[in-house]
């Protein structure tokens, strides 16, 4: 209630300025009673319903500004760790994509074929690391495990893509050893290694980074150490095509 008085402030001859000693109680507000106000603001709001609208947005704003800055500053440290995440793409490629993911978030599979062409482009300019959430289904965190454990026999890159285009759901342990077999990993060591501290530790981690960064849903990417939030593919391409042009100029 007492932001959205604010804007009425001037029509009503209310001073916006002072310290607190000039501002007048909650309850009372002038000779105004607390009731009279509230059916003011009720009834400019029903008059200009577009003020909430107007609110809502610069609120989101607000705090989209706010998630980009902490994601932002987390740079450093989150590339400082990804020498030992799984990626895809020239270890020494001058563009790198820090993906924040999720087994079972739809935006993650639709953006997917983006990601992989970016890191497969002939160009062999971009590097993409996978930090794994389990937000979603899997909250016991059984496909990433299962996806760092094949990581551990150089075919990280075979099970995300069999994980990413499986039903959402899927992964029972039967349905992940089916996926394992089939891109020929060693199953007795794949399964011993899905149940190491290591991979416990590695998972705990990318949680850890992602409530340090700032990260609330998935798919959340920074690119060069710009933060970008969501599943639009093109967005994703128009940022690292940025970041090359950026890359020329500095030639």
């Amino acid at each position: 209630m007492r932001a959205l008085l604010l804007p009425l402030s001037i029509a009503f001859g209310l001073s916006a300025c002072g310290g607190p000693s000039q501002v007048a109680a909650p309850d009372s507000i002038g000779r105004m009673e607390k009731a009279e106000v509230e059916a003011i603001v009720r009834e400019y709001l029903l008059r200009e319903p577009e003020i909430l609208f107007e609110m809502q947005s610069a609120y989101e704003v607000k705090d989209a500004l706010q998630q980009t800055v902490v994601a932002e500053a987390s740079w450093d440290k989150l590339i400082a760790s990804a020498k030992d995440d799984p990626s895809i793409g020239r270890k020494d490629a001058p563009i790198t994509i820090i993906e924040f993911t999720d087994y079972d978030c739809g935006w993650c599979k639709r953006v997917l074929p983006t990601v992989i062409e970016l890191a497969d482009d002939r160009r062999g300019d971009t590097r993409v690391v996978f930090k794994e959430l389990h937000w979603q289904g899997a909250r016991d965190g059984a496909p990433s495990r299962a996806a760092l454990a094949a990581h551990r026999q150089g075919k990280y890159r075979e099970m995300h893509l069999a994980l990413m285009t499986a039903p959402a759901g899927a992964y029972t342990p039967e349905n992940l050893e089916i996926l394992a077999r089939s891109i020929g990993l060693d199953i007795p060591r794949w399964k011993a290694d899905m149940l190491t501290p290591a991979v416990a530790a590695q998972i705990d981690r990318f949680a850890a980074e992602a409530r340090e960064a700032g990260i609330r849903g998935t798919p959340g990417f920074l690119i060069n150490g710009t933060f970008f939030a969501g599943g639009d593919a093109d967005a994703v391409k128009s940022l690292v095509e940025a970041k090359r042009a950026e890359l020329k100029d500095k030639k």
